[in-house]
């Protein structure tokens, strides 16, 4: 049997996830631009912060809630981003030394997962595609930001003449804003599809083992060995990226999903409305670019609650009657390990689809009774 080969770049089918996420986003210059502009967003917040404390008003939630929620949101993204870079470094680093590559297959079978992986991965780009509508969308050129955002109001009054250029510039970082919303979620579904790939090499192992009935019991145990050796660093690996960021799971949910509800109220607020068409698109976009995210993290939770069992329906199909002792011990070690769940959880609930599911219906939901009460006579 084929020794399996580490994991090099150019065999890597999610690389275009990694370099536009992850190296490309932690590039010199655009890590620097990245801290420069979370500073000057902090700074403008807090002026919006100020603003608003001075000149209170419950018009201003309905008018201006939905965007400055959506620019807490990227600031609390950058934030995160900034503090995790060298621990994101660190498990780049590691994985190169973790992963298998697909030479131990043979050319059919890795025609066979590529096409599968080529699938998958083609989903996820077509939704992605709403993050570059909604980059575009906010593009001065689509209409003024006086309607939806404070940022023009407060520069002309503390500013002055000088406002034009605060102006210009916080409206050139909304690309890039869009960009850094979708990285946590692009990077937690990266390191969960490459996990995914593994487990399917993995599993085509342990096939390997099964079929070939002409090996002999030692070669089985060498093979055996290789399969948990993996299997356990998988999930050693998994466990240390999950525990990385529990702490900031709940703050980064919370907000996210509170961030959701004021979008949906504000879309529900403007359908009646005399504001413009291109307000109503832009929260229109920003209400599909939410929910893309939560996909992509509901994608990524699925994605490791499906790989739960499918190693141990795997090591069933072993001939393990035909095995030593030592052998069969090994094998019964490998399928008890491999019933320990992995899974992205907040607050005790599992992250997969079914969360995605009930976390837009609650949204919806609180979204209309805020517009309800809003319009109460």
């Amino acid at each position: 049997m084929a020794k399996a080969r580490y994991l090099q770049d150019s065999d890597d089918p999610f690389i275009f996830i990694r370099k536009l996420f992850v190296d490309y986003g932690y590039s010199r210059i655009i890590n620097s631009y990245n801290r420069f502009i979370f500073i000057f967003h902090t700074c403008s917040l807090l002026l919006e912060g100020y603003y608003i404390i001075k000149n209170f008003s419950i018009d201003f939630f309905t008018q201006y809630g939905g965007a400055t929620n959506l620019i807490l949101y990227f600031l609390v993204t950058q934030f995160i981003v900034i503090i995790k870079q060298d621990f994101v470094h660190q498990i780049v680093e590691e994985s190169k030394s973790l992963y298998w590559s697909m030479d131990f297959l043979d050319v059919n079978k890795q025609a066979q997962i590529l096409q599968e992986m080529t699938k998958l991965k083609r989903k996820i780009y077509v939704l992605w595609m709403s993050t570059v509508i909604f980059a575009i969308m906010m593009l001065p050129v689509w209409g003024d930001y006086s309607e939806a955002h404070l940022f023009p109001q407060i520069y002309q009054t503390y500013f002055g003449n000088w406002s034009p250029i605060f102006y210009y510039f916080y409206v050139s970082t909304f690309p890039f804003a869009a960009y850094t919303g979708l990285r946590i979620a692009a990077m937690a579904l990266y390191f969960t599809l490459i996990i995914h790939f593994q487990i399917i090499l993995l599993n085509q192992k342990i096939l390997q083992i099964a079929q070939e009935r002409d090996t002999s019991q030692e070669e089985i145990a060498k093979n055996l060995r290789s399969c948990v050796c993996q299997h356990v660093t998988l999930k050693r690996f998994v466990a240390k990226v999950l525990k990385s960021i529990e702490n900031a799971v709940p703050v980064y949910f919370c907000l996210a999903i509170l961030c959701l509800i004021t979008v949906l109220f504000v879309i529900l607020n403007n359908l009646d409305t005399s504001t413009s068409n291109h307000l109503k698109a832009r929260f229109l976009f920003a209400g599909i670019y939410g929910t893309v995210i939560l996909y992509t993290f509901t994608e990524a939770g699925q994605l490791l609650s499906e790989i739960n069992d499918q190693v141990f329906n795997t090591l069933m199909q072993c001939p393990w009657y035909n095995w030593n002792t030592k052998n069969k011990k090994t094998l019964m070690i490998f399928m008890l390990g491999s019933l320990k769940p992995v899974q992205i959880v907040w607050g005790g609930v599992n992250v997969d689809y079914k969360f995605g599911g009930s976390v837009i219906q609650t949204c919806c939901s609180y979204a209309l009774v805020l517009y309800q009460m809003r319009n109460a006579k």
